[in-house]
């Protein structure tokens, strides 16, 4: 049986010869979502975190920006 595929070695679309049973592991492997390790979920929370607190600090700066606009040029009336 063919099987056309991607090649990701050469980035073209290739056809195989295949057995029905190869081609049902391939599409079942293909089909099933990767598994995150423990590092990597660690890594992505971290990295949730760093988000979360860049835009804290971004909120932050505005406000200092606001209140030394306001010092500088007075309170507008």
């Amino acid at each position: 049986m063919k099987k056309v595929t991607f090649d990701c070695d050469t980035g073209e679309t290739v056809e195989l010869d295949m057995t029905k049973e190869e081609i049902a592991e391939l599409d079942q492997n293909a089909s099933t979502p990767p598994t995150l390790t423990q590092e990597e979920l660690l890594l992505l929370a971290l990295t949730d975190t760093q988000m979360r607190l860049a835009e804290q600090q971004a909120l932050t700066d505005q406000l200092a920006l606001a209140i030394s606009q306001i010092q500088i040029g007075g309170a507008p009336e």
